[in-house]
């Protein structure tokens, strides 16, 4: 699926569409229903799914799209166009969003091998997130909330998260990065970074997980790197391991 999120802006009443295109490089033709969700992000990053119109940022109720089935023949493409009908009514402020999957339906011959009993039938989703902006909002803002260490009992992992808020009023995508430095040695540590998607006014904790056995007294910087801006955020603590 190309592309994976769709970012509509517009005003009020306004009609506004997307394309989404559709790869099927087997030699199998995939026939897909089209339905839609709510979701949240939780503050460990993980999503929550609701039923469409549930939650209160829900955009499902204002897309469309042609068809509710569509097929994708094998070695071809499929072009979907996505429409949003915004709201007459709709906020100047809030940024709004659903998820629209993409679910494979099984064929006559899936099930037909399962009927004689030959394997199983294996089902495809993806899912596309779709986002509403409204036109005025463009303040892109992440705030480093918190640096703490964090252990659970029996876990002989230890970790230290980083608390991020955006406290900006559009979507911001940010790689966050971690490294410690040994005050004593000079020994410097960095860890993979970790990339996260927040919406406006919403909370994440992103872990780093240390290397084992690491000892010693040191320096914890976290970097926060917004992305399209060369703006960043910088967080210090000191750490006893």
């Amino acid at each position: 699926m190309s592309p994976t999120r769709l970012f509509f802006t517009g005003n009020p009443g306004e009609k506004v569409t997307q394309t989404v295109t559709l790869h099927n490089s087997s030699d199998k033709d995939y026939v897909f229903n089209l339905n839609y969700k709510d979701w949240v992000r939780e503050d460990d990053g993980n999503k929550i799914y609701s039923d469409a119109g549930t939650s209160k940022i829900s955009n499902a109720a204002s897309l469309s799209t042609l068809e509710n089935t569509v097929t994708v023949p094998a070695k071809s493409t499929k072009e979907i166009v996505v429409t949003m009908q915004i709201p007459t009514n709709a906020s100047k402020s809030d940024v709004t969003n659903s998820m629209l999957f993409f679910t494979q339906l099984p064929q006559q011959a899936d099930k037909a091998n399962v009927q004689n009993g030959i394997g199983i039938i294996t089902l495809f989703e993806v899912g596309l997130h779709v986002f509403y902006t409204p036109p005025g909002n463009n303040v892109k803002s992440l705030d480093i909330t918190n640096i703490a260490e964090v252990s659970n009992p029996g876990v002989p992992e230890r970790k230290v998260a980083i608390s991020i808020h955006n406290d900006g009023n559009t979507i911001n995508d940010a790689t966050v990065e971690f490294e410690l430095t040994n005050t004593d040695s000079g020994k410097e540590i960095k860890l993979p970074a970790v990339s996260v998607s927040m919406l406006p006014q919403t909370n994440q904790v992103v872990q780093f997980t240390l290397p084992e056995n690491i000892s010693g007294n040191f320096l914890g910087v976290a970097i926060v790197k917004m992305a399209g801006s060369n703006d960043l955020r910088v967080g210090e603590k000191n750490f006893k391991f």
